[in-house]
Order: structure tokens, then C-alpha cells, then sequence
């Protein structure tokens, strides 16, 4: 069964609020309600919303107390309440699972960190809440890079116990449950607990207990599982944050009914989708009507179930995350198929693939061939016997055509049987050639350095021995070691089936390229079009891509001198164009050069049928142009 996993953390409350401001939700609107609008007014304005968002679940308002709160800050030029207005923006888009607006609104978050020099303790909560989006949008990579440096930020600097933030080391848990290593992921949310039950956080403790049940879930122990969940809904209620309990309250019902006890499960299941249509969750109601209609296929109450199922499953359309869309078209599916609606359950699980990685896409195309296989049984069958019935009132005519039918069925059938094999050799010829590619990727670029880095340590041992140690190729072996480091992670991450889409080209290039330019006070610009975003790159072109993208930067960081550069990404026509380009000294491209950096971004365009062309001047900074068909 389905677990919708909530990564709603309190970071908001990483800063005390003035003392002057009071706690209550009606003690809250009587200040608000005498006190002079000024800075303690927006103080005050920041709880009284969280509040209308987590315990009224009054998005409205809340975006309308929200508009007050960037209004005053404008008029006072307030840099804490322009952060205050970028977080409770992301908190509400978080609610209603609008999770590239809530990073949008994060991100804005760390800029008035930065602009108006906000402390450390807001500058971790931004870095957290935006580990969040990541987590959210199922970037789990960037999630856990971010959430990392969010831990490292509190612990370097000793935070104490009223800013320590657990947070982050949920967002580390779920990245290593995703990953399914739930007793590492345990350890984090354990130190989250722990921190949480210090500060006599209720949120935040629900939060992590219905984590904590989610991990034993995982580890089959779902006794263990329950004690959290219950533990969780407790906390939940005292908090009174209603979307918590939505999902404790599916985990607790789900699990007695895993438990063999489920009418003791049933009011649970079914408190929740009553609290879920209140909220108007789409994800929420979403994972409601799912496990409830698992609940009463597995009751045999197949009525209810197909009600149940079906609104599932048209929720699609309103939920961003891939999971809960696979979840529910997978569900519907296996459905049909214990009902013997086999035409209906091939038609699911082709969708079902669709939207599923590559690595679980094997087995769901597997069971697409076999009930696909059940359909067409069916369908002969019903063929084979109405033939048999014309058969016996025809005469020689109608014998030789069914003669011919039985014959045109049995060429379709060897046919299909062709395809089937032929797919089936084409699918094994690219995965000899992915492990071919990766197999030359590791020793052409991993292997040297490798050789290297045991070369040279067999060189200090030597000099350890002769007394003449040389400190400095301790660090050549840093240097090949971290090295090694990068481009596996670049291997990595060509492999990785979930980055083919543009926006994960875009996102690793800045991550790349921003860093260099930083440190050489570069002033640059991304401009990528609109129409890139939904745009998916074959493995066997992105990396390559990179790569080229990647060399292009490195040359002008190195060489360039420039002040400002610029890197476009947009569709003419059937083509995609690249560019990188700068104001920098630029340099003749008729002289001898003794780098290898063009030459390798050449044969890079030529390996994946590229146009690179290269246009530079000296004193009028260079451009690198790649073009291909998409």
C-alpha cells in the first residue's frame, strides 16, 4: 500500500519572535487589532498566519494576511519581513503541493538573507526549506546536497537548542529512504526526534514519529510502525495541524488493516478522507481515496473500491508528484485486473509506464505483455467459438474462410511473436552498448587517475622509507582524489534515467558553473526559454552535451579575463542552440594551441551529430555555439 510522506517542517520558527508578541491564536488578533502598525506589528502578522494556514488551513487569508505583511515591509523597508513574506508565500504553495512555486519563494527567502545580511540562523532555514522544494519536486540528489549543508551549518556553529532546526536531518531520512536505507535514514530521524521532543516542538515531534513509522513500515515491523504513527496522530492533534493528520491518520488505518484488524482500521481511513475533502488537498485527498479503495478491493466491496480508485486516479491532473500519479494509475489497474476488466487494467499499466522509471518500467511491461496476452486469449476464444457455431450450419465457403481466419489468426499471433523477440533483442543490444559506454567511460576516465593516485602513493611510501617525504604529492593524490570524485559523480549521473529531462541539464550546469563564477566576480546571466522546460535529453546525448557546455565554461573562467558572460538555451526550428559567451580578451583561432579543450568539444559535436562552432577575436571575447536536431 501507498504512504504519502509529509516534509512539512516547522523551519519558519528557526528565530524567536519578540517577546512583546503574544502566542494564542485570540490573544494574536486582539494585538493585531490595537497595536500601531509597525515592525512588531509584522512580527505578530507571522504567527497569526501560520496559524489561519496550519490550524484553519484558510489559504486565502492567509495569502491576503500575507500581502500586509510585504506592504509594511516595503513602506518600512524591513529586510526580516520581506523574508517573512517569501516564506509564508512558500508555505502556503507548499500546502497545496505547488511545489515549484514554493521553491520560487524559498530561493527569494536566501536572497533577503543575503541582501539585507540576515543572521545565520535564517540563513540555515532558507538552505532547509529549500532542500524541501527539491525533496518535493523529487530532485533527491539536490534535496540532500542542501540539507546537508544546512546540518553543517548548525553543528559548525553550535547552534543552541531554541535555533537547532530538525529539518534537515528529516530531508537527509527520506533522501535514504528513497534510496531504501531505512536504518541509516533512522539515525537521522532519531537526531530530528530528538531535537524536536528538546524544544517540546508537537509539529515537529508528529512530523517525525509518522516518520519513524514510515521507516519500520519499510523494515517490515509494523507493530513498531503503529507505536509511531499513534504516537504521531497525538502530537498531531495537539498541534492542531491538520494536514499532519491526514497522513497519520491513513498510515494508523492502513497498518491495522496490514495487521489483520481492519474494522478497527476503517474509522481511521475513513476520518481522513472526511478531514482531506475539508482541506481541499488534491495530494492529500488523492492518497484518501487511494487507500481506501485498496482498503474495500482487499474487503471484496468492489463497488466502493471502483468509486473510490476512479477519484484517484482523475486526481492526477492536480498533483505534481510523479509517485503519487504512479501510485494511483497502478492501483486502478491491478483493479481491473482482479475484476477481469483486462482491457482496461493494459490500458492503465501502459500509462503506468509511462510515467515510471526504466529500472521499474521492466517489470511493469512485464505484466503489461501478460495481461495483454489474457486480452487477446479472450478475444480469440470468443472468435474460435462463434465460428464453431457458423461452422455447423455452413457450407464449403464458410469453411474455407473460417480455414482462412484460423490461419490470418495464427500469421497474427507469429507476428506478434516476431515483434515481441525482435523488442525484446533491440532492448538487450542497448543495454550491451549502456554497459559497453560505461564500462569505456570508467577506464578511459577513472582508471588513469586511479593509476596515478597508486603510483604516487607507492612513491611517498618509498620516500617515507628514504626519509625524504615531499609533502607536495600528498597533495597531487588530493587533487587526482578528488578528481576521481567528480567524474563519477558525472558518470553518475549521465546514468541516471530520472535526469534526462532539461531541467536537470540546467540545474547541474549552474550548479557547476555558478561556483567558478563567484569566484572569479564574474557578473552572469542564464536565459533559458520557456519552451525547454518539458523537454527530455536521451542519455546518450546529455552527458556529451555537458561536457562540452562544461569545457566551454572551464576555458573561460581560465583564459577569458572577462567581466560578464551569458548562457542561452533555446528551440529554433527542429534544433536546439547552446551558447556560452563573454567579453573577455578572446583569442586567434588560426594559432597552434597545445590544450586539448576544443578538440575534445569537437569530437564530442561529432559523436552525438552536433554543430559546434566556435567565434572569437582578440579583444572582442569569444562565443562557443553547439546546435542539434531534437
Amino acid at each position: 500500500m501507498k504512504t504519502l510522506y509529509l516534509f512539512i517542517f516547522l523551519l519558519c520558527f528557526t528565530t524567536v519572535s519578540k517577546a512583546q508578541v503574544p502566542t494564542t491564536f485570540d490573544s494574536l488578533v486582539t494585538f493585531l487589532k490595537t497595536k500601531p502598525k509597525d515592525t512588531l506589528y509584522i512580527w505578530a502578522l507571522r504567527p497569526y498566519t501560520l496559524k489561519v494556514i496550519y490550524e484553519k488551513a484558510n489559504y486565502k487569508m492567509a495569502d491576503s494576511l500575507n500581502r500586509v505583511v510585504l506592504s509594511l515591509s516595503e513602506k518600512l523597508n524591513y529586510g526580516r519581513g520581506y523574508y517573512f513574506h517569501y516564506l509564508l508565500k512558500g508555505i502556503i504553495h507548499n500546502q497545496k503541493s505547488e511545489y515549484k512555486l514554493e521553491l520560487a519563494n524559498y530561493e527569494k527567502c536566501l536572497e533577503m538573507v543575503k541582501k539585507h545580511k540576515l543572521n545565520l540562523y535564517l540563513r540555515e532555514a532558507s538552505l532547509a526549506n529549500i532542500a524541501l522544494a527539491y525533496r518535493n519536486l523529487g530532485n533527491k540528489d539536490k534535496s540532500m546536497e542542501l540539507a546537508l549543508k544546512a546540518i553543517d551549518l548548525q553543528e559548525k556553529n553550535n547552534f543552541p537548542i531554541k535555533f537547532l532546526d530538525a529539518g534537515p536531518y528529516g530531508l537527509v531520512s527520506g533522501v535514504l529512504k528513497a534510496y531504501k536505507k531505512p536504518k541509516e535514514a533512522l539515525k537521522y530521524t532519531q537526531k530530528a526526534l530528538e531535537i524536536a521532543t528538546k524544544k517540546a516542538d508537537e509539529q515537529s515531534m508528529g512530523i517525525q514519529e509518522n516518520k519513524m513509522g514510515n521507516l519500520y513500515d519499510d523494515m517490515g515491523k509494523e507493530k513498531e510502525a503503529l507505536t509511531h504513527y499513534l504516537k504521531g496522530l497525538v502530537h498531531a492533534k495537539k498541534a492542531n495541524y491538520l494536514l499532519l493528520q491526514t497522513d497519520l491518520l491513513s498510515n494508523v488505518g492502513r497498518t491495522y488493516a496490514n495487521l489483520g484488524q481492519p474494522k478497527k482500521g476503517e474509522p481511521y481511513l475513513l476520518e481522513n478522507e472526511k478531514l482531506c475533502r475539508q482541506l481541499e488537498s488534491p495530494v492529500g485527498l488523492q492518497s484518501a481515496t487511494g487507500i481506501l479503495g485498496e482498503y474495500y478491493m482487499e474487503q471484496k466491496n468492489y463497488p466502493i473500491a471502483e468509486k473510490y480508485l476512479v477519484e484517484a486516479y482523475q486526481l492526477n491532473e492536480k498533483v505534481e508528484d510523479l509517485a503519487d500519479k504512479e501510485y494511483s494509475t497502478n492501483i486502478l489497474a491491478e483493479f481491473y485486473a482482479k475484476i477481469n476488466n483486462h482491457k482496461r487494467a493494459f490500458e492503465l499499466l501502459k500509462e503506468y509506464n509511462a510515467l515510471k522509471d526504466s529500472s521499474a518500467k521492466i517489470e511493469s511491461e512485464e505484466l503489461s505483455r501478460d495481461l495483454l496476452a489474457k486480452y487477446e486469449t479472450e478475444q480469440k476464444e470468443t472468435q474460435i467459438k462463434l465460428l464453431n457455431e457458423e461452422a455447423k450450419t455452413a457450407n464449403w465457403q464458410r469453411n474455407a474462410l473460417l480455414g482462412g481466419t484460423i490461419l490470418a489468426i495464427l500469421l497474427a499471433i507469429i507476428s506478434i511473436a516476431f515483434l515481441i523477440n525482435r523488442n525484446k533483442l533491440k532492448r538487450l543490444e542497448e543495454n550491451q552498448k549502456l554497459r559497453n559506454r560505461i564500462s569505456a567511460d570508467l577506464h578511459d576516465e577513472i582508471g588513469s587517475t586511479l593509476s596515478s593516485i597508486s603510483i604516487l602513493s607507492e612513491i611517498v611510501a618509498f620516500q617515507k622509507k628514504k626519509g625524504e617525504f615531499k609533502p607536495e604529492i600528498m597533495q597531487q593524490v588530493s587533487n587526482d582524489s578528488r578528481e576521481v570524485i567528480e567524474k563519477m559523480d558525472d558518470i553518475i549521473w549521465t546514468i541516471n534515467p530520472e535526469n534526462d529531462s532539461f531541467n536537470n541539464l540546467e540545474t547541474r550546469l549552474k550548479s557547476f558553473a555558478i561556483p567558478l563564477f563567484e569566484s572569479k566576480d564574474i557578473d552572469f546571466q542564464f536565459n533559458f526559454s520557456s519552451e525547454l522546460e518539458n523537454l527530455r535529453i536521451d542519455m546518450g546525448k546529455r552527458r556529451d552535451i555537458y561536457l562540452i557546455l562544461k569545457e566551454a565554461i572551464n576555458n573561460l573562467v581560465k583564459y577569458s579575463q572577462c567581466k560578464n558572460t551569458s548562457i542561452l538555451g533555446k528551440i529554433e526550428g527542429k534544433s536546439l542552440i547552446m551558447s556560452v559567451k563573454d567579453d573577455g580578451v578572446g583569442f586567434d583561432r588560426e594559432a597552434e594551441t597545445v590544450r586539448n579543450g576544443q578538440r575534445n568539444m569537437k569530437m564530442r559535436a561529432e559523436k552525438i551529430g552536433a554543430n559546434l562552432v566556435v567565434n572569437s577575436e582578440i579583444g572582442s571575447g569569444t562565443e562557443v555555439t553547439l546546435a542539434f536536431e531534437i
